[in-house]
């Protein structure tokens, strides 16, 4: 969110004088037992991150005042939040003083501990000046030397970014909402790949669409080998695994993945058996010949929807009972317990989904932690929630011609493939990953320039 303030004085009662400043850059002190006064700031239209850029509001702080712990502000509220009064402790402001003896002025990075700030800190006196706030503090950091009181900086605009938990969600985009769908919901609009690799246009309608669905489809793409690295590399750097940094899909002989055959595969997602598994995944057709082999997608979080609307004891037992997920084979072993359904995960750090699902078949090892009883119990759960994603209208299918990519949430959109005759011609995709940190961070860079558009 990009909120600007510019401020005319700032009083506050004290036990010690509280200098004010003014926009001319003229100082005067109040008296120590000043009384708590309103004052009016001239406000600056401002941005807010749940819109485009183009559309602006304004706001004004009413009032200040402090006590021992903390400092008081009572803004005027934007129209799209409800905080009218924030409170910040004098350990948490010293923590995060944005000045560049605390915070490295090229890399932002902070310059002390936050074991450092002493618990019994106090500003000597708070001044307000060019839309900047002054804290001169009483005391230094732990393990410091007595010196000369350190002058705190805070722009109003931080201030007000971190005025109440709705406002830091906003900043950091954690307020937008996903859409969920089934085969008929889903829309489908292919983005050029000249659009997406030369433009922000393009590129920011990919991650929104990737957020808002979690599936997106890119034509034109070059029927090269190292198309679908450098499409992932527009968005972040690929997640290399014990696959390398791209892997080819086809049907071989003695295949270490049934993905490297011609079978049928159903809906799954991949490298469940990772610590960390792949939060986005990226499929490019170099060739496709074959009779069959379409692909295939389901929204899970739809699924999981139907499932807890239907059977929603079933859907408590996948969000509790941890599944074993292993891959052993080819040198490897690698093995990972999760629940099928993973809910409130993510709720201190988005941009994200607020659930995750973990569901891959073929890669399931045995359930060998649970009783019998709980056993049963689960596979009951599982099933019914098998039958869910199965469901014909939740699928969503296309065959991917050569030149034509997609992107997709790995831990989100199922994904699998019909089987295909591999003696009717010839059939390669390639793939590659990228983390789900790496979709974040695009989609917050761009939506603070652009805003973000649900619809997409």
């Amino acid at each position: 969110m990009s909120l600007r303030f510019l401020a005319r004085s700032l009083s506050a009662p004290h036990a010690g004088p509280v200098r004010i400043g003014n926009l001319s850059g003229t100082r005067r002190v109040l008296p120590a037992m000043a009384t708590h006064w309103h004052h009016q700031i001239r406000s600056v239209t401002t941005n807010t991150a749940a819109q485009p850029s183009n559309t602006q509001e304004a706001t004004t702080i009413v009032s200040t005042r402090i006590d021992a712990d903390n400092l008081h502000v009572k803004w005027q509220p934007l129209a799209a939040s409800t905080v009218n009064e924030s409170d910040y402790s004098y350990v948490w402001l010293r923590d995060n003083c944005q000045c560049g003896q605390c915070v490295h002025p090229s890399n932002r990075q902070k310059l002390h501990s936050t074991a450092d700030v002493p618990l019994e800190i106090q500003p000597v006196s708070v001044t307000l000046k060019d839309s900047v706030a002054e804290v001169v503090w009483n005391m230094p950091l732990r393990h410091q030397q007595q010196g000369e009181q350190h002058v705190s900086q805070y722009p109003i605009e931080w201030l007000q970014r971190y005025a109440s938990r709705e406002n830091s969600e906003f900043y950091r985009f954690n307020h937008i909402q996903h859409r969920t769908w089934e085969a008929q919901d889903y829309k489908l609009k292919w983005i050029s790949y000249d659009d997406y690799m030369n433009t922000d246009q393009g590129l920011h309608q990919v991650v929104q669409r990737l957020y808002n669905s979690g599936l997106v489809f890119l034509d034109n793409v070059p029927l090269n080998d190292d198309s679908v690295t450098k499409v992932a590399e527009r968005i972040g750097p690929v997640q290399e695994t014990f696959y390398g940094r791209d892997f080819d899909v086809k049907s071989i002989a003695n295949s270490r993945n049934i993905a490297y055959t011609s079978l049928y595969l159903g809906f799954h997602m991949d490298l469940m058996y990772l610590d960390c598994p792949p939060g986005i995944q990226l499929l490019h057709s170099l060739k496709n010949s074959v009779t069959g082999g379409s692909s295939i997608f389901v929204d899970s979080y739809h699924a999981a929807k139907i499932l807890k609307e239907q059977h929603p004891e079933d859907y408590e037992i996948l969000t509790k009972t941890p599944v074993t997920f292993h891959y052993v084979n080819d040198g490897h072993h690698m093995y990972y317990r999760r629940p099928t359904i993973v809910v409130g995960e993510d709720e201190s750090s988005g941009p994200a989904w607020n659930m995750h699902v973990n569901y891959a078949p073929p890669f399931q090892g045995p359930m060998d932690h649970l009783s019998a009883k709980d056993a049963k119990r689960f596979y009951q759960a599982f099933q019914r929630f098998a039958d869910v994603v199965e469901d014909p209208k939740l699928r969503y299918e296309l065959t991917l011609q050569p030149g034509q990519l997609v992107l997709f949430a790995n831990r989100r959109v199922l994904h699998g493939r019909t089987e295909f005759d591999p003696t009717s011609g010839d059939r390669h995709l390639k793939g590659t990953y990228l983390t789900l940190d790496s979709l974040k961070d695009k989609l917050r860079v761009l939506c603070e320039k652009y805003g973000f558009d649900s619809s997409v």
